[in-house]
């Protein structure tokens, strides 16, 4: 009788679940997750017969099924219980460490080797100084708070190599032993992001400076503001870890920083900090106000110094801090922008360029191949 109960129980509970879930209005983003979620997929008979129908709309189920995010994170604690110390590809570290996991395979290696062709013909082709700025991912530098037995590529090998095979038009910035001289001073990386703290970021833009023949702004000559103790990034979107402490977030900030000229595909802000964020799950794009295809920063140092970054997100920290050695710097994402970049250089009046990107990026992004 007993069991006879609970299966009624359940299958009424079941049934009130697949109701709600169609009932319910959809999302469409998901702040938690930090990405679109899936639509009904488009019926034809051919992806019902190979199974592509079906897979899509499983994926649409899972992405709006009823309180998602409660059972994403039951699931995880459940992981954890068990002891498994991975969930969803995010490693659980110590110390409230998460880490995703990271792969260097013959398809990533092939992927380097292809961009370093593309960016050396670059370096050819201007006019201007190159710089190189490759940074090591927290999985690298604080391999020390990884879970017991888990081994990770030689992120420092893969920065060695990528500069060896640069030619001499391009100048390396080797930013490795700073960081890992630095790691138990300073938290250089977000424990629940893959992006580098401000206080990190600092230390990348001040190897960066020495190698550029800038004077590096010291750090006490800007004004440090907590601007979030909330910040939950995209390994805590992924993992989804019960409990899981949250970030703190700080800028810095001067008058080069905060009264600029900024055009932001067009749109035109006079800060690089976007007080908007703060609000939402992104935090991160605080920062130069998130991704762009082209951002042009004009500050009110006058010193004839243009700077081109070719980026991927790291460089978004990094930008208060260059804001105070330079007239004007253009950011450029080139997974948006698609336009001749050495032309850029000339209509631009450039005189230097940085290539500013992580490790992981570096080893997946397909966009620098195609380098004009």
């Amino acid at each position: 009788m007993k069991n006879k109960i609970f299966f009624i129980i359940f299958m009424i509970t079941w049934v009130g679940l697949i109701i709600f879930n169609f009932i319910l209005p959809k999302q469409v983003f998901s702040e938690q997750e930090n990405r679109y979620l899936a639509t009904v997929p488009k019926f034809s008979m051919d992806d019902l017969v190979n199974g592509e129908y079906a897979e899509g709309l499983d994926t649409y189920i899972n992405d709006h099924f009823v309180a998602r995010n409660f059972w994403l994170k039951l699931n995880s604690f459940v992981q954890i219980a068990e002891g498994k110390t991975e969930n969803n590809g995010v490693y659980i570290g110590k110390e409230n460490y998460l880490f995703e996991k990271f792969n260097y395979g013959e398809k990533e290696k092939n992927n380097v080797n292809k961009t370093i062709e593309a960016v050396n013909k670059f370096a050819q082709n201007v006019d201007v100084p190159v710089y190189f700025l490759l940074v090591p991912n927290s999985i690298y530098v604080n391999a020390d708070k990884l879970p017991d037995n888990v081994e990770v590529y030689d992120q420092g090998k893969i920065i060695d190599e990528f500069y060896q095979k640069c030619n001499d038009k391009i100048i390396p910035v080797n930013v490795v032993n700073t960081l890992k001289e630095n790691k138990d001073e300073i938290s250089l990386y977000y424990k629940t992001d893959h992006h580098m703290t401000s206080q990190g970021s600092y230390l990348i833009y001040a190897d960066y400076c020495k190698v550029a023949h800038l004077q590096a702004t010291q750090l006490s000559d800007f004004q440090g503001d907590v601007v979030s103790d909330e910040f939950l990034g995209t390994f805590d979107s992924k993992a989804q870890v019960l409990g899981q402490k949250t970030d703190v977030m700080t800028a810095y900030k001067n008058d080069t920083n905060q009264e600029i000229e900024g055009d932001y595909d067009g749109v035109k802000y006079d800060s690089i900090f976007n007080d908007e964020y703060l609000n939402k799950k992104d935090k991160y794009s605080y920062f130069l106000n998130g991704n762009s295809a082209k951002v042009v920063i004009k500050t009110k140092v006058n010193n004839g110094r243009k700077l081109l970054v070719i980026k991927d997100s790291y460089a978004h920290n990094v930008a208060q801090f260059l804001c105070t050695n330079y007239e004007e710097i253009h950011f450029i994402d080139p997974r948006y922008y698609k336009l001749s970049m050495s032309e850029y250089i000339k209509e631009n009046g450039i005189t230097e360029t940085l290539f500013l990107y992580n490790v992981s990026n570096i080893t997946t992004d397909i966009s620098l191949r195609i380098l004009k």
